[in-house]
């Protein structure tokens, strides 16, 4: 497992109840904050993955869209002076 190296300040308690925490389970403090960090991480939820919606549309849709955005717009299209100011 590839891993970097990270900085964490701790408070003067903190850091000493680390150290004996440590010696008493025989192992070192950077694998004891790992394994609390892992154990943090574990209870967070995953980002969810994008679910879009399903759209139950003929293929064939796309082959006549001009013809489907022409009734929406009108038999002229946009020429039929919706845009004139």
């Amino acid at each position: 497992m590839a891993m970097t190296r990270t900085t964490v300040y701790l408070s003067l308690d903190a850091k000493r109840r680390l150290s004996a925490a440590a010696h008493r389970q025989h192992r070192s403090e950077a694998d004891l904050i790992r394994d609390a960090i892992n154990r943090l991480l574990a209870e967070e939820p995953e980002r969810p993955r994008p679910n879009p919606p399903r759209f139950d549309v003929d293929p064939s849709f796309a082959d006549d869209v001009d013809d489907h955005l022409s009734a929406g717009f009108g038999a002229a299209g946009l020429e039929d002076g919706l845009w004139d100011a």
